[in-house]
């Protein structure tokens, strides 16, 4: 594939990708910031090319994520689903985002932590969203499984996807629990 075409393929299919507080009034900006960019980083190491999204505001990350690879899954889309949803072709990098968001989370605030107060997802297509939880990233066919939610939730929506449906995850990261104090 030469640079003009995957170049071409990177502004048609993006990822909108918006990090922010859970509550604006007990944010931690250095936690929605860090989540967000171990997340970027673990992206472009997977092949995801990252460009920021100036807003002019603070107390979030915002980010374009585009998926080169989309344009041939999409023209190959009748082979690889055969009897699946196009929504699965979508789906697909959008899973592997959400992730990378919730691992992010966990490594930045710990296990036990993150447990007790994991990051919000919500996966909006074309206008319609559902939420995820972190159960539904277990398993090997996560993105079949969130198409066929959004799809159970929104079939008019579904049925109308394409290519070019405009895709945003937001991910709402809760504040970092205090530290429990030592006793002396």
């Amino acid at each position: 594939m030469n640079l003009q075409l995957e170049q071409g393929n990177l502004q048609r299919h993006a990822i909108i990708l918006e990090v922010v507080p859970e509550d604006l009034e007990y944010s931690d900006p250095a936690l929605v910031d860090a989540v967000g960019r171990d997340t970027t980083d673990a992206l472009s190491k997977d092949g995801f090319a990252i460009e920021p999204v100036y807003t002019g505001q603070r107390g979030g990350f915002l980010v374009d994520v585009f998926v080169p690879f989309l344009t041939a899954a999409w023209t190959n889309k009748d082979i690889i689903l055969a009897d699946a949803s196009a929504l699965v072709t979508l789906t697909t990098p959008v899973f592997t985002l959400i992730r990378h968001l919730y691992e992010a989370h966990e490594n930045r605030v710990g296990k036990e932590a993150f447990q007790r107060a994991t990051i919000k997802i919500t996966v909006e297509i074309s206008g319609a969203s559902i939420s995820i939880e972190a159960p539904d990233l277990e398993t090997a066919d996560g993105a079949t499984k969130l198409a066929q939610r959004f799809q159970t939730q929104h079939p008019t929506v579904a049925s109308q996807v394409t290519s070019q449906s405009k895709v945003k995850v937001k991910g709402s990261v809760p504040k970092r629990p205090a530290r429990k104090r030592r006793n002396k």
